[in-house]
């Protein structure tokens, strides 16, 4: 099988070449590498332009006229991907020289699976030191927990994605079937999209193995926040703010089940999840403070107004 890498750069002159070398030097070497560019105004493009003269045959660059977005920008850059499978790329990550070899087998073996996300690891200065620190324990997820194919579509539905773009590989005829996207909320970008159409097809194939790290630094588009911050030993319980937004996302919810023309049994689905949520947080309270959260909740917040 042959294989695109779908790369997308904006000022990335820091980490690009390193996200580069990783790439090249693949046990199994991709077909092509189609970088666009998004209106860089550092370095990238100088050296973009180096690397596609030292390997004409694989590296292809394209620079945007007008800036697209960081969605737009990859859908543009998977719509240009000629290969079999598509790797999603980022700028500033690096992957193990075993990625494509481990995820082209994959795909080899298993014909009905058009969406392959691997495991993936932390890094950046301002982790040095901590412990290692391995996406899905930050999301909390266990492949294991979800033995039925739905539980892991509604998992990614009712929670959110817990599979980065650049450790996601697509079979390249699911996705030109699936372009242009259809955008259906800021929310769900270019790779939530696609997941959540191949988990409903349950062709989305979920592998174990750490195959690359995902830099954490203050200019990355996504994450830096949230994972700088991270404390692996905290315990989190579900608190009044966080079932109100598990309430408040219903209408986001059959927003995306509509708009995706994903199985509506899960809209009424989503509504059970929510009085499940909401007897788990009761059920951890002293029985008076219950009894008050009850009454509060029903008359005063009317939160279940929000399943309407």
């Amino acid at each position: 099988m042959t294989s695109s890498v779908a790369l997308c750069t904006y000022n990335g002159q820091t980490y690009i070449s390193e996200q580069l070398d990783s790439i090249l030097n693949q046990t199994r070497p991709v077909s092509e590498i189609v970088i666009c560019d998004d209106g860089s105004t550092d370095g990238t493009l100088e050296l973009l332009s180096n690397y596609a003269e030292r390997y004409p045959e694989i590296i292809k660059v394209f620079r945007n006229p007008d800036n697209l977005g960081y969605v737009g920008n990859f859908e543009k850059a998977m719509s240009l991907c000629s290969g079999d499978i598509v790797f999603l790329c980022d700028q500033d990550d690096r992957w193990y020289g075993n990625k494509t070899e481990a995820i082209t087998d994959i795909f080899i073996n298993n014909k009905n699976t058009n969406i392959v996300c691997h495991n993936i690891k932390l890094f950046g200065n301002s982790l040095e030191g901590s412990d290692e620190m391995v996406y899905w324990h930050m999301e909390s997820f266990d492949p294991d927990n979800f033995s039925k194919p739905e539980d892991l579509f509604k998992r990614l539905l009712y929670e959110g994605n817990v599979f980065p773009g650049m450790s996601m590989a697509i079979r390249n005829g699911f996705l030109k079937n699936h372009l242009p996207l259809k955008k259906v909320n800021y929310v769900i970008i270019h790779d939530y999209e696609l997941l959540l159409l191949a988990a409903d097809q349950n062709s989305l194939w979920i592998e174990r193995s750490i195959l690359g790290e995902y830099r954490i630094h203050p200019k990355q588009s996504i994450g830096y926040k949230a994972f700088s911050e991270f404390n692996p030993s905290e315990v989190k319980n579900l608190s009044r703010e966080d079932l109100f937004k598990v309430f408040q996302r219903y209408s986001f919810v059959k927003k995306i089940i509509s708009g995706l023309n994903l199985n509506t049994k899960f809209d009424a689905e989503y509504i059970q999840y929510c009085h499940q949520k909401y007897k788990d947080y009761l059920k951890k309270l002293p029985l008076l403070d219950r009894l008050i959260n009850q009454i509060k909740m029903k008359y005063y917040f009317h939160i279940f107004d929000y399943l309407k």
